[in-house]
């Protein structure tokens, strides 16, 4: 193999990034002995130095057809050969100083070639050929549209519409005529049994007649432990009179809201007559 001088000793020395750097030891091919070299692996060359700071290298080993395997050495405990597989090709045999950097070294030198790059390349454009057709598959695949009603005890996966609605408005219990506000409020504003337990009372304390105290209250097998306390009487204003004491007249719900409603009414006509 023919190669530029000037081109591969460029080569080595510019700014392009290397692979891998560090020191190793090769073994001369006239001297056996061991001597120490600054190598700088680029692509599949690895080119080695004398000193880090030497500005040539001493020669370049290129990594193509080669095998980088163990192999035994009198003076280097971690030494690895480079093996081409011509008959009178030259066996390059290197030593590193640590078994951990001779294992990083003999890993980088096994993926410095040209086949291991094509077939890295061919297991990535397996790898994204799988991935396009599962991506295919997935947008081919029929999606299921949840729809409102039919679903059953789905918990409610169907679409929810929204329902506008205007303010809220406050009812009181349906009191007949004959029967004044307290009296509804107490008979018809409670229901009859809750919890197995009957929460009417009797027509006595209804008029305000009796106490609470002798009130046995009825329950459905609860035993003592399902008797609920006793209500305490409602509290009356002088006179029966379910009127505010510090709004007279005041008894139903329109009396009351014109009377805070007054002071709101004579600003607006103020501001009003100001503009």
């Amino acid at each position: 193999m023919k190669l530029n001088e000037r081109s591969v000793a460029h080569y080595a020395t510019c700014n392009s990034p290397p692979d891998k750097t560090g020191f190793l030891w090769k073994k001369g091919e006239r001297n056996p002995s061991y001597h120490r070299r600054w190598c700088v692996l680029k692509g599949n060359m690895l080119f080695y130095f004398e000193e880090r700071e030497s500005r040539e290298p001493v020669g370049v080993i290129v990594m193509e057809g080669c095998t980088v395997e163990l192999c035994d050495s009198e003076s280097e405990e971690f030494a690895f050969a480079v093996r081409f597989d011509c008959a009178r090709a030259r066996v390059y045999k290197l030593a590193a100083d640590t078994q951990v950097a001779m294992e990083s070294w003999v890993k980088a030198l096994s993926r410095a070639t040209f086949d291991y790059m094509r077939l890295l390349v061919r297991e990535l454009e397996r790898q994204l050929e799988e991935a396009q057709q599962l991506s295919q598959q997935s947008k081919n695949k029929p999606k299921k549209h949840m729809t409102q009603g039919g679903g059953g005890g789905g918990g409610g996966g169907g679409r929810l519409k929204p329902v506008l609605s205007g303010p809220p408005t406050l009812q009181g219990p349906q009191v007949p005529p004959s029967v004044s506000p307290e009296e509804g409020f107490l008979s018809l504003g409670v229901p009859g049994k809750e919890n197995g337990v009957s929460w009417n009372k009797p027509a006595g304390l209804v008029n305000g007649e009796g106490g609470v105290s002798g009130q046995v209250w009825e329950t459905e097998g609860q035993g003592d432990s399902a008797r609920p306390p006793p209500i305490p009487p409602r509290r009356k204003t002088p006179g029966g009179s379910l009127e505010s004491p510090v709004s007279p007249e005041t008894g139903c719900f329109s009396k009351l809201h014109d009377w805070y409603g007054r002071e709101v009414a004579e600003l607006r006509v103020e501001w009003l007559q100001s503009q």
